[in-house]
């Protein structure tokens, strides 16, 4: 009976073996070649990052760097007996310890115990410990005691995805080393060099939801690899690829954004039908969109910024000829509002639609030209708050009322809110208002007081005190005007301070002044309210 091959999985069989090998983490790997062709070397090396990324893979390239047969190197020569040993996971002098399963202290003193003894094989005994941040308080102890004074035959590599957990004893004695989360574009190179090498035909764009879907990771992303190339039965194409991971093509956001431009509710309908029919995850949706906004955004005010490799350069800079910057910024602000306000949907369908219903009813309109004139006018720029109620004429269409707030803690006074509302609205200062949006800007030192709760208790109450849908817009930034707290708090310390004085000159409190040695103390002075 014939034997089934033996199948390697991509991340093994492509786990690099050399430093030139690696992908990405240049500033680790520059130190390090550096510290070896100098021979400055340490007895203990920290490695950190999330998982994926190629912690273990530059401890094992280490190893091989100290134990090549042909010297301490940075380059191992990879044919020596200790080089394959080490890449086929058998050097008796390297020592892999995983601390998530080894968290006992009596593990860690076994280890320990073996530190004075010199290496069987290698010119150095190596420990690999990883995730060391899942040792226990007491193994860590023992650990501190090897890496205190370690003989000078032993050498520790330790790596962790949580350095934060690490005892600054155990941090303060290694060389740390911090491996970055790997670039998309990174990833597809690297998956394109694997793909050709397999022999394995693959359309570009589908690497890059790879890419993405791996998040950083190169283990990720050769894992998702390997389930595409069995699930596209030896072919990698986008379509497979959505359906694989549930997201969606491309081509769904491009036409969703072709259709806000025309103003096409139809078709966003439609596009959201077929999303549906794919159990498309909506938040997701809206995360590709808000992805794809701020793209072409940056193209809009920075267009030499474009990078011009991306699959999509042509689509977005189409579409940011397309569509106007005022509209971008304000579907970027109502999708970003629309993901928060998800989960308060009947279901995620029906808010992702009253999302894009929006951006078409919030999207300001242009009026057409009077017949005196040929100068078109446009209501895309924001009102200045001083001509708010001055040109009531401005930014208004003959059917509907302009938003009229000369004064933000006269309008909050009139709105009669109370609790945690209030508290948001008052903390709160008027940046810009238009026909049919509010926007406030929050002062950083109340951010807390922001919760998607309040914001839509405050939207109902300004949209039912103006008799007309408005959509609010809360920024959290530095305020430049007073907030009417802020109003508040000084009208009450003037009025302390007055009360004070009052105090101060009244001569009965003057006689025990002066008499007995008196004195007033402020804080126990209150204001008293007067009657009309």
């Amino acid at each position: 009976m014939s034997q089934a091959p033996n199948h390697q999985v991509l991340a093994r069989k492509y786990r690099p073996s050399t430093f030139e090998a690696m992908v990405g983490q240049e500033h680790v790997l520059r130190s390090l070649v550096n510290a070896f062709d100098k021979q400055r070397l340490h007895h203990a090396y920290l490695f950190t990052g999330k998982h994926g990324i190629g912690k273990t893979s530059i401890a094992r390239i280490l190893a091989k760097c100290l134990n090549c047969e042909s010297g301490i190197v940075s380059q191992p020569c990879g044919q020596c007996s200790a080089c394959k040993e080490i890449d086929e996971g058998r050097f008796i002098d390297l020592i892999e310890v995983d601390a998530a399963s080894r968290t006992k202290v009596e593990d860690t003193r076994e280890l320990i115990d073996n530190v004075q003894y010199v290496p069987t094989r290698g010119r150095f005994k190596i420990y690999l410990i990883d995730e060391v941040h899942m040792l226990s308080n007491h193994s860590f102890n023992a650990l501190l005691k090897a890496l205190e004074e370690p003989p000078e035959h032993v050498k520790f590599l330790l790596a962790t995805t949580d350095p934060q957990k690490l005892p600054v004893t155990v941090l303060s004695r290694c060389l740390q080393f911090n491996l970055k989360a790997l670039l998309p574009e990174k990833i597809v190179h690297y998956l394109q060099q694997i793909l050709k090498s397999e022999d394995i035909p693959f359309e570009e764009e589908a690497l890059f939801q790879v890419a993405r879907a791996a998040n950083g990771s190169m283990r990720d992303a050769l894992s998702i690899l390997d389930q595409a190339i069995a699930f596209g039965q030896g072919k990698i194409t986008q379509a497979d690829i959505s359906l694989m991971l549930g997201t969606i093509e491309k081509n769904h956001i491009n036409n969703l954004l072709n259709a806000l431009a025309k103003q096409d509710n139809k078709t966003m309908l439609d596009v959201t039908a077929q999303l549906a029919e794919q159990a498309a995850d909506f938040s997701y949706v809206l995360e590709e969109l808000l992805s794809m906004l701020h793209k072409i955004a940056i193209a809009q005010i920075v267009p030499d910024s474009i990078e011009p490799k991306d699959h999509q350069t042509k689509t977005i800079i189409q579409l940011s000829q397309l569509i106007n910057k005022e509209d971008i910024q304000l579907y970027y602000q109502i999708a970003l509002i629309g993901r928060r306000d998800l989960p308060l949907a009947s279901d995620p369908r029906s808010g992702f639609e009253m999302t894009l219903l929006r951006m078409l009813a919030f999207r300001p309109t242009t009026d057409k030209p009077t017949p005196k004139t040929s100068t078109t006018k446009t209501s895309h720029q924001k009102t200045p708050l001083s001509q708010a109620k001055s040109n009531p004429s401005s930014n208004q269409t003959a059917s509907s009322a302009r938003i009229s707030i000369d004064d933000w803690n006269t309008t909050l006074s009139q709105l009669q809110l109370t609790g945690m509302v209030y508290a948001l609205a008052s903390n709160c200062a008027l940046k810009a208002v238009n026909d049919h949006s509010i926007e406030l800007t929050l002062n950083t030192n109340h951010a807390a007081l922001l919760s998607e709760k309040s914001r839509i208790h405050l939207n109902d109450s300004l949209s039912q005190h103006f008799g007309k849908t408005i959509q609010l817009i809360i920024h959290t930034s530095k305020t430049t005007s007073e907030t009417p707290a802020e109003i508040q708090r000084r009208q009450l310390d003037t009025q302390h301070q007055d009360a004070i004085k009052t105090i101060e000159k009244d001569p009965v409190v003057q006689e025990l002044v002066n008499k007995l040695g008196a004195t007033v103390e402020p804080n126990l002075v209150k204001p008293v309210k007067t009657k009309d």
